[in-house]
């Protein structure tokens, strides 16, 4: 079992604190201590004219380990940077070659695509199984209830304990449990099993969302991060638009029984090409990928990557991996924790919603993803009501929605990175892909909150819309449909764009911070779907999206807020953790 990292670091310190990994007491005043947070993204910020040594020679791989500290990774290097800029470049923020990358990529896809997916997907079945039952419908979407809850508490469990175990042996625990629940679900035949396994089937798949958006962060830099994440956000957003019709066609041709059976086979499929190959990523754990992970932790292709590092220099592999376990056992030892086992810290995911820069930006997307979730809820009965269509026509009218949804994050993410090189350019430095960015000086809220409007402006005038064309008598099937494919547009963006930039935030506590988004956006968004059709009812559609509108219109205000003066909070909270480690590392140095 993998050593407990300390859970009560609420923004996830990244390296150990002024402390370099030969064990020496780091006394740069600089922002080479770790703090976790946006300021603790930590190989400097390269001047644009910066040469490889020996002036104009060939720029080291990303394999190389020269010295330096990476404030991204927050795991010190071979040696020491000095306090001014030299030509000697930092060690990458990973040693995973582009194609582990891409593997994890995918597989994280995959992955998080079971939360949603399994959500919508039941759809279909709930009439099915009310009249198998004898129960009423209300009854079954009691079910749908249960799921929705353990969907926003269970990431506060699963995705600190990844932080602190790892990303596999959560996964395995998490997908355990999915598989467990749905074979169980397709074999009960009462309906209090029905309600006990559709929570254990919310639990296993919910924390997903989050391990997904921490994966992401373990091996990407701020530069190229943007990208990376949005593809697990497509994902997020497709899952509810195909569930519905292949939960359908299961449910019409195969009974509605057939609809967890088939997640079984596809949960089970995932877990055959994840066991074996998908390496440890947690940067806790194997550090930037160069660190021999416990047994529970270990891949084919972790032990084939560290066979290569090995082989490409060894003296050079085996010193810096020496560097990254001090480091790493260095930071174990400061965090103060004597319990082997790794205890989920909830209490300190609910704390991050109350830092003044990261609470308004939390409230802000959960009204935003409420309001357009919103829009959903009615669409099977306005569909069915004014077209006459069956249940396959009803499911595949929300592909446009979700169509829009992806085609927007993947312009979203290529957009992020573009305005991460422009901003920095702009203050004089170039960005670094494979070493990672000195984050405590970068203005990363401006970074990505600037290029949000245009989606956010989108989105709120398709809300709007939304009521207006539903209410309409004699409209055309294209003009809902079209509303729906730029209002999953316009969601896109602010949902990556906001959820990388938390990530930048908690860099060394991604799945913590990803778990408590996941947790204000699934209650808020539960609420809505909740009070959304009474709403309708006294008001009617039109006026029902205009004030869903202006609600999301009213809580915008808070975006310029914390792009005014989030570097400022920010700030203050690295300093104030600087002061808690400067406190840990006394006690420690004093035993």
């Amino acid at each position: 079992m993998a050593p407990s990292v300390d859970a009560a670091d609420d923004v996830g310190r990244e390296s150990v604190d002024g402390i370099s990994a030969s064990g020496e007491k780091n006394t740069a005043s600089d922002g080479f201590q770790d703090t976790g947070l946006a300021g603790g993204d930590t190989t400097r910020l390269a001047p644009p004219t910066r040469t490889s040594p020996g002036g104009g020679g060939a720029a080291k791989d990303e394999h190389s380990y020269p010295g330096g500290i990476n404030e991204e990774s927050g795991l010190a290097n071979q040696e020491p940077e000095s306090h001014t800029l030299t030509n000697t470049p930092a060690a990458a923020y990973s040693t995973f070659s582009s194609g582990t990358k891409i593997l994890l990529v995918l597989m994280t896809v995959f992955a998080t695509f079971f939360s949603p997916f399994s959500s919508f997907v039941y759809l279909p079945a709930i009439t099915p199984i009310a009249e198998s039952y004898h129960r009423s419908v209300s009854d079954i979407n009691l079910s749908v209830t249960l799921y929705q809850v353990m969907q926003a508490v269970a990431p506060l469990f699963f995705g600190d304990l990844s932080d602190q175990l790892g990303r596999r042996p959560v996964y395995m625990l998490t997908f355990a449990i999915y598989i467990g629940a749905n074979i169980g679900l397709a074999l009960q035949n009462s309906y209090a099993a029905l309600l006990v396994l559709r929570a254990l089937q919310s639990t296993g798949s919910s924390a997903t969302v989050a391990i997904g958006s921490a994966v992401m962060a373990d091996c990407t830099t701020s530069a190229e991060r943007g990208g990376y994440i949005t593809a697990v956000q497509a994902s997020i957003m497709f899952a509810p638009a195909l569930a519905p019709v292949l939960g359908g066609i299961l449910t019409q041709y195969l009974g509605w029984r057939s609809t967890f059976w088939f997640l079984t086979i596809a949960a089970g499929v995932f877990l055959v090409v994840y066991l074996p190959l998908v390496p440890e990523s947690a940067r806790k754990i194997v550090g930037d990928g160069s660190v021999r992970p416990p047994a529970i932790n270990m891949s084919l292709m972790t032990a084939s990557h560290l066979r290569r590092l090995e082989r490409e220099d060894p003296e050079a592999a085996t010193t810096h991996r020496r560097q990254q376990e001090a480091a790493l056992t260095k930071q174990r030892a400061l965090s103060g924790k004597t319990s082997k086992i790794p205890i989920p810290d909830v209490f300190a995911a609910v704390r991050i919603m109350f830092e003044k820069d990261v609470g308004p930006l939390m409230i802000f997307m959960s009204l935003f993803v409420m309001a357009n979730y919103a829009m959903l809820v009615p669409l099977q009965d306005v569909i069915r009501r004014r077209y006459s269509f069956n249940d396959l026509q009803v499911g595949l009218c929300y592909i446009p929605f979700a169509i829009g949804s992806v085609v927007g994050s993947v312009g979203v993410g290529r957009l992020m990175n573009w305005n991460y090189a422009r901003v920095a350019r702009s203050i004089g430095v170039s960005a670094d892909r494979k070493r990672g960015d000195d984050m405590r000086k970068f203005p990363i809220e401006r970074a990505r909150l600037d290029i949000m409007w245009p989606w956010t402006i989108l989105a709120i005038s398709m809300i709007i819309a939304w009521g207006w064309v539903v209410d309409a008598h004699d409209v055309s099937l294209a003009a809902p449909l079209v509303v729906l494919f730029f209002a999953g547009f316009g969601l896109s963006g602010p949902v990556s764009i906001l959820t990388t930039l938390l990530v930048d935030l908690y860099p060394m506590n991604p799945g913590r911070v990803s778990s408590t988004f996941n947790l204000t956006r699934a209650a808020l968004s539960a609420v809505g779907t909740a009070v959304v059709q009474y709403i309708i009812d006294a008001w009617g559609y039109g006026w029902t999206y205009v004030f869903m509108g202006l609600v999301v219109l009213a809580a915008s205000p808070s975006v310029l807020v914390v792009r005014r003066w989030g570097p400022q909070w920010r700030e203050e909270r690295h300093q104030r953790f600087e002061q808690e480690s400067a406190k840990r590392a006394a006690k420690f140095e004093a035993r």
